[in-house]
């Protein structure tokens, strides 16, 4: 793999289940109309959430947080600013992982947005293996 932001970056990740504040999150108007706007996703409400593991998969998530994303900006300080990554889930699904600017966030911690429910359409459970590969951001 080369280095850059026009690399691809994969890792894998399992299936967890959230505290559920995705919900609200998704289905805000602000955000939404963000999610619509800058990745071209309307959000199926709440998020796929996975945790990636220490070793090689969490140094590739952290690769992909050194890119730059798409800064998505609150309208009020009550929520929190995100960066966006488009990502295509199993190679088969189109999403967008959010990451929220907040200091307390769990570093081996992945939601991912999509048009569809992610884990009805792929069939997932907690604990199954899931692939996310992120395409370049802005062309690359």
């Amino acid at each position: 793999m080369t280095a850059g932001p026009a690399a691809t970056i994969c890792f894998t990740g399992r299936v967890a289940t959230g505290k559920g504040a995705a919900v609200g999150f998704t289905s805000s108007a602000w955000a939404r109309d963000g999610f619509i706007r800058l990745v071209g996703i309307d959000p199926f409400p709440g998020t796929l959430n996975l945790m990636v593991a220490e070793g090689q998969e969490r140094e590739a998530w952290w690769r992909l947080q050194a890119q730059p994303g798409i800064v998505m900006t609150a309208p009020d300080p009550a929520w929190c600013d995100a960066v966006l990554f488009p990502v295509m889930v199993n190679d088969r699904e189109r999403g967008a992982i959010v990451l929220p600017r907040v200091v307390s966030y769990d570093p081996g911690q992945v939601e991912i947005i999509s048009p569809i429910h992610l884990r009805g359409a792929l069939g997932l459970r907690d604990g199954d293996p899931v692939t996310v590969r992120a395409a370049p951001v802005g062309g690359g």
